[in-house]
């Protein structure tokens, strides 16, 4: 995808007009603000596999796709969402305990700049065309089905801590 680009603003530029996606430059790199048309939800990567199967499964029937990025070491996968929807404090709280973080307005997600090498990948690249974003509550819920809080399913602690914010992790 990234072929023909020669610097940071070709790749914001193939990013805003093959996905639609709303980029903007910072520090030279191509990102995204979460806010009222984006949102982003960081799993960490075990936990995201089975996520992102049924999402893609799900999304064929219903044109949606289910773009992807994982992080350079493939600790975290942040799915890229339409925050529709409020999100309560108590699911929050569920949430982080198990290393999963709704990022809040404002937060940026590093877009990937390469397609080989190391650094942020698409696991999952958006569809081409008009921007069209899997729910919150979609995501949500298949992490609900997928049994998000079970022990066995538990991240890391490392993993755990970096997502929570720090801190002691409850058990």
């Amino acid at each position: 995808m990234y072929e023909s680009c020669c610097s940071p603003y070709d790749i914001a530029h193939v990013l805003r007009a093959r996905y639609g996606l709303p980029v903007d430059l910072e520090s030279h790199r191509p990102t995204l603000v979460c806010g009222a048309r984006v949102g982003a939800i960081d799993i960490p990567a075990q936990m995201a596999v089975p996520v992102l199967d049924a999402l893609t499964t799900a999304a064929t029937t219903e044109e949606i796709s289910a773009p992807v990025i994982r992080n350079p070491r493939d600790t975290v996968w942040t799915f890229l969402i339409r925050p529709v929807g409020p999100i309560t404090a108590a699911q929050q709280r569920h949430l982080a305990e198990c290393g999963i973080t709704v990022r809040a307005r404002g937060r940026r997600v590093i877009l990937p700049v390469t397609d080989s090498g190391f650094g942020w990948r698409w696991v999952g690249e958006p569809t081409p065309g008009r921007l069209r974003l899997p729910q919150r509550a979609t995501i949500l819920a298949t992490i609900d089905r997928m049994g998000g809080a079970d022990e066995d399913r538990r991240p890391p602690d490392h993993v755990r801590l970096r997502a929570c914010g720090g801190g002691t992790p409850r058990r």
